[in-house]
This record gives structure tokens, sequence and C-alpha cells, in this order.
């Protein structure tokens, strides 16, 4: 519930963001288009400030990821401590019952009543060997009690471990959230005129019917043909279809599914729904995937991008991708080849 309402608040906070860069695509041109080399300077800039961006969301992520697992410790911690007080108070009254008899009779007061009311020397013998089984199983109780002590006394600093760390996760996302909201205050305005002077291009763009739609990193037409080829496999097929049914969703940071996305919660969803388990990170989900070369690509591979990590994508075929990109826009479907390219992992192998 606290993880939920932080990444509420803090989605809030940056609604302004998504609208901000969302408005590239909606408004006027104000001026002359700019020439191409400030468009390449702008559309450079750009890209450096979504990368700034996703890195302090991959952040957020990787921590949140820590701590749900922290959380999840937590709670079969408290569980195991549960069930060893629920055993010790049983094997304590055992004890306690075992501690009056003893007081009452004394090992030898109990021998000598044995020996008293026996019949034959058979029956002294028995008796004496049911009082030596007895005597042990006294022993056992209080050997395992202390036993069962000292495991309930390492589980509780374990637990005492584990607050300590959640607190210091909690800590952490608080400054990363408050890291997001002054690069939404600092940046603003720049990112502004950034969309003007992208937006001024726009008329000149259109009349250059090869680079019409080109974005940022040389990506294909958000509503160009999209062109999956087969997976490998029917597991990889669903990963891939889940993602594809996920085109025109909005992306949202922090956010894996179902309404909106961002980029290693979308590969997660898409994943999922194949019944393979991914973290919520991409740097995480570089280290839980084996390597896979380049020229080896299929369908439903996950492919890496930055230094350090900061972006995925799912890879369908025919040089497309299928990304969740960043604030403002929606998850689509683009040429793979990028410039930042690091490696690319095969989830479910």
């Amino acid at each position: 519930m606290l993880i939920g309402q932080r990444r509420a608040g803090a989605k809030r906070s940056l609604a302004a963001l998504v609208l901000l860069l969302g408005s590239v695509l909606v408004q006027a041109p104000t001026a002359a288009a700019p020439t191409q080399a400030e468009l390449e300077t702008a559309e450079a800039r750009l890209m450096e400030i979504e990368r700034e961006f996703e890195l302090v969301v991959e952040q957020y992520n990787a921590v949140n990821e820590r701590l749900e697992r922290i959380q999840h410790d937590m709670a079969s911690t408290q569980l195991v401590v549960r069930r060893l007080e629920h055993r010790m108070r049983s094997k304590e009254s055992s004890a306690v019952a075992l501690a009056i008899e003893l007081y009452k009779a004394g090992p030898t007061g109990m021998a000598v009543e044995a020996v008293l009311s026996s019949e034959s020397l058979a029956d002294i013998e028995t008796r004496v060997e049911y009082l030596r089984s007895s005597n042990n199983a006294q022993v056992q109780v209080f050997e395992r009690l202390g036993a069962d002590r000292v495991v309930l006394d390492q589980h509780l600093v374990d637990l005492e471990e584990q607050k300590s760390r959640a607190l210091v996760a909690e800590v952490r996302l608080d400054e990363l959230r408050s890291e997001v909201e002054f690069k939404l205050d600092t940046q603003e305005d720049e990112i502004a005129r950034l969309n003007a002077a992208l937006e001024r291009a726009a008329a000149r763009r259109a009349a250059q019917a090869a680079a019409a739609q080109a974005t940022l990193a040389g990506t294909v037409a958000l509503d160009g043909p999209i062109r999956p080829a087969p997976a490998p496999n029917a597991q990889a097929q669903a990963a891939v279809d889940a993602a594809l049914s996920q085109v025109g969703k909005p992306y949202q940071w922090g956010a894996e599914g179902p309404d909106s996305y961002d980029c290693s919660g979308l590969t997660l969803w898409a994943w999922a729904h194949a019944g393979v388990s991914l973290p919520h990170n991409s740097g995480m989900q570089y280290n839980a995937t084996p390597r896979v070369p380049r020229n080896d690509w299929q369908p439903g591979d996950l492919l890496f991008f930055g230094s350090p990590i900061h972006h995925v994508a799912m890879y369908i075929g025919n040089g497309q991708m299928v990304e969740a990109p960043y604030t403002g826009s929606k998850v689509r479907v683009v040429n793979a080849a990028r410039s930042d390219y690091v490696g690319a992992g095969r989830p479910g192998v």
C-alpha cells in the first residue's frame, strides 16, 4: 500500500511533464523552420534529457524491486517467527508439566514407586526401562525448546535487519521522486523550446517523403507497417503477441500495465503472459537473461540500450522492435537499430 501511494503521488507530480513532452506533435509552428544543424542539435539535447530521465526512472524501479523483495522476505520471516512462537508455547507447557512432576516425585522417588508396585522381576525391569525412556524424552523436550529459542532469536535479528533495509529503500525512493520532480521544474522551459524547434521542422519534414515521420533515433514511422516475424517457439510468440497488443497505450514511468507502461514494465508484462517472470528494471532484466549475438536475434528477445543500461525493448523480427520509449509517448513499433545498443537477452531459456 505504501509503495502504491508513493507511485501514485510521483505519477501525479509528473503529469505536467507528460503533457509537455506529448505536446511535441500538436504545437503549431511559431517561427521559420530551423536549419538541419539546429534540428540535429535540438534532437540530440532532447535525447539527452530523455536519457537522464530514464536513468532516474530505472533507478527508482530497481530500488522499488529491492524493497518489494525485502517486504516479501519480511513476510516470510514473520511467518516463521509466528510458527516458532506457537511451537515453543506448546513445548513450554510440556516442559512446565514435566518440571512440576519431577519436582514432586524426583527421579529416585519415581524409581522406588516403580519397584514397590511391580509384581515380578521382569515387571521391575520393564518399568525401570520405561523410566529411562521417559527421562530421555523429558531431556529432549528441554533441548528442543532451547534449540527453538536460538532459532527464534536469529530470526528476530534477521527481521530487524530487514526492517532497517526496508527503511533505507523507502528513503531512497523518496529521494528519487524528488529528483524527478526537480528535473521537471528545471527542464520544463528547455523542453518546451526544443519541442517548438522540432515542430517548426514539421512542415519541411512533411515535404521529404523518405524522412517524413523519422523519429529521434532513426525509427520507422509510428503509423508505418508493423512486420513481425514468426517467433521460434510458442512461449516467445505469446510474449510478442502480448507486447504488440499494447501498441498505442501511453508511457508512464514506474508502470507495468495493463493501462500504461515504462520500458521494462512493458517487457515484464509481455513475458509474464508467456509464463516468465522478469524484474521491473532494464539492467536487472539484462542480468537475468542469457546473452544473444546480434546476428542471432529472434522475436521475443530483449534488446538493451544505454550505458549504464536504462532502456529495453522487445525484438519482433524484420529489424523492428516494440517499446515504451519515454514520457509523453506511446507504446510503438520502431526500427531496432540504435547507436547506444549494448546487448540482447533471451528470456525463458
